[in-house]
């Protein structure tokens, strides 16, 4: 009876020993976790505005109250009823590597490290000077970002928004996976004709004071892995075969 017991005492031992191995603090799975409990109000840095880089594709259209006057300022005949992007793609500018695109009459425009307002705003002034009661439309086509690593659902996603947080590009993708680290996530933005990366900590309140909180067209998301894998949820099987198989061998070997 009293190996016995002790064999029921080394069994519980062991199993809690394991399972509580596999615990995760809840520091390191809670997003902004040392916000605390009580109501509180984020301070977050204003959102950069995306400047336009080589390779981007603009869409321009110059719209008159007499379409067949301002035809041939544009690359085909301006349609009101344009909504798809699939529609804009068949139409756009591609801006080379020196920042230029060429437009019909107007000829080359550099446009690289500036935003699409300015663009617009720089075209309607050239217009202005052709032909009267005439608007320059400017829209950025490739509006996509990409997240990899431990999330749910990877892969390629349009941007639909002029800002998008992390927490919202993340949600896009189903969220980190079981083996997302929420402290290493990393944002690869080109900067300046460099690729610069930042690393998020997202169980911190002080990312909102990263301008790499709110999320750039083009932008590549990678979470990392954890370290370890924790949880129940994510315990071998062949960690917790050896352990019944531990307990049986003991129950059997110690057995009066």
């Amino acid at each position: 009876m009293k190996f016995r017991s002790l064999t029921w005492a080394g069994l519980f031992l062991l199993l809690t020993a394991l399972f509580s191995s596999c615990s995760t603090p809840l520091k390191n799975i809670t997003y902004l976790y040392n916000l605390g409990k009580a109501d509180s109000t984020l301070q977050t840095v204003s959102p950069d505005v995306y400047t336009i880089h080589p390779n981007d594709n603009l869409y321009i259209s110059i719209i008159s109250d007499n379409p067949d006057a301002a035809s041939f300022l544009n690359l085909s005949q301006p349609d009101r009823n344009y909504t798809s992007e699939s529609s804009l793609e068949l139409i756009t500018y591609i801006v080379d590597d020196h920042g230029n695109i060429v437009l019909p009459y107007l000829g080359k425009q550099h446009v690289g490290g500036k935003t699409t307002n300015q663009v617009r705003d720089e075209l309607q002034e050239q217009i202005d000077n052709i032909m009267e009661n005439a608007s320059v439309f400017v829209k950025l086509v490739n509006r996509t970002i990409t997240i990899l690593g431990e999330v749910n659902r990877p892969g390629q996603y349009r941007v639909n928004k002029n800002s998008m947080t992390i927490f919202e590009a993340l949600g896009t993708a189903g969220d980190l996976s079981d083996f997302g680290n929420r402290k290493d996530v990393r944002v690869i933005r080109g900067e300046g004709g460099e690729r610069k990366v930042a690393t998020l900590n997202l169980t911190n309140s002080n990312i909102t004071h990263s301008k790499y909180f709110y999320i750039l067209p083009n932008d590549i998301i990678y979470v990392q892995p954890k370290n370890r894998i924790y949880g129940a949820k994510t315990l071998p099987f062949a960690t917790l075969f050896t352990a019944i198989s531990t307990a049986v061998l003991l129950y059997t070997s110690f057995r009066p």
